[in-house]
């Protein structure tokens, strides 16, 4: 074993494999019909090679060299975005994808990354150790609302509550000044009534759902009232694998994706459910301890980025799934099916991994 391999975090890197081979177990049965496996299933077989190979290049190349692309990758996300907009490839009334031939991406997904990478490389170049105040801060604005306008109007409502979260998340963590601090909190009571008229029809009714779903059962109550029933019928230890009604019999839509959870938690139960919430647990304790004790300010901003991502699609995703959140489309890491996700996903444990690495001063590393 060489000393880079043996000083890679295992109590990072174990968890995620576990969680890895949950995911492809869980995803199996997802996908599994009258007339076999799904080709959905492959494929994120593929993904999961795929991102294996990336994570562990992340891994051991110097993460402070992303510092130098942090600006071009904006860019060229940016305006991947517009041309998705433009020219990308439409499902279930989103225009997300764009298609490559043989398979499509999500630029959306890249840009969860791309603007917590800006914002870390921002923040160390100008650094107030007292403070932001409201000046300073007009720049990391501007990278944060320019990817969650034009993802907005793909629609694509989830990724850009995500964008925007992670964004403010970043500049709170960066400390900003309480007269600052105060001034965005009155802006975000003021301006977020205001969002409900910028809202698709069915985003509003997704929004009512959630105070009532049996207002419209059959309509837009319909995905939160099947993924409650999926998670109540798990009961404590599941109806047993490959037995879940909900998913085999097609009555939770995309339970492949979005209500991922709910399958594991309809055939593992309320035991497999805490199982993989103390895999993400573990993971995302790991994470912030990484940020914690990282040997540069970009490591520290980069690391705690990174995490809160994960954690903040992993606890909307339950939230949905469980009925105490909305439904805004949001999928769950490692765990639901889709490429892009997979990979950027992957690529981020692989910095995690690799901050974590050069914590130890050696010339080698």
């Amino acid at each position: 074993m060489s000393r880079k391999t043996s000083l890679l975090d295992y109590n990072l890197l174990f968890p995620f494999v576990l969680l890895v081979i949950v995911s492809i177990v869980n995803l199996y049965s997802a996908t599994k019909g009258m007339h076999g496996i799904s080709d959905l299933f492959y494929r994120q077989l593929i993904w999961f090679g795929a991102g294996t190979f990336v994570m562990f290049f992340f891994a051991f190349l110097d993460y402070r060299m992303l510092k130098k692309l942090s600006f071009v990758l904006y860019i060229i996300t940016v305006l991947l975005i517009v041309v998705t907009i433009i020219k990308g490839r439409s499902a279930m009334g989103a225009q997300r994808w764009l298609s490559l031939g043989i398979f499509s991406f999500q630029p959306s997904e890249i840009a969860k990354f791309s603007v917590l990478l800006i914002l870390a490389n921002y923040f160390e170049e100008n650094w107030l150790e007292r403070g932001f105040t409201l000046k300073p801060l007009i720049i990391p604005m501007v990278y944060i609302l320019i990817p969650f306008v034009l993802i907005i109007k793909q629609p694509d409502l989830g990724t850009a509550i995500i964008i925007l979260l992670i964004g403010a998340s970043v500049i709170l963590f960066a400390r900003v000044k309480l007269k600052t601090f105060l001034l965005f909190f009155i802006a975000f009571i003021v301006i977020m009534p205001l969002g409900w008229h910028f809202m698709k029809g069915y985003q509003r009714a997704r929004l009512v759902a959630f105070v009532d779903p049996y207002k419209d059962p059959l309509g837009s109550g319909y995905h939160l009232l099947q993924s409650r029933i999926a998670v109540g019928s798990g009961k404590l230890f599941g109806v047993g694998y490959l037995k879940g009604t909900q998913s085999h019999l097609s009555f939770l839509p995309e339970s492949h994706t979005d209500f991922i959870f709910s399958v594991l938690a309809e055939e593992w139960g309320f035991a497999g459910s805490i199982v993989v919430i103390a895999l993400f647990t573990i993971i995302l304790i790991e994470g912030f301890n990484i940020s914690r004790y990282a040997k540069d300010r970009f490591g520290v901003m980069l690391a705690f980025g990174i995490t809160l991502s994960i954690f903040l699609q992993f606890f909307i995703n339950i939230g949905m799934s469980t009925g105490i959140l909305p439904v805004v489309g949001i999928t769950l890491p490692f765990m639901s099916y889709g490429g892009t996700s997979v990979l950027i996903f992957m690529m981020e444990i692989g910095i995690l991994l690799s901050i974590n690495l050069r914590k130890f001063r050696f010339e080698e590393v």
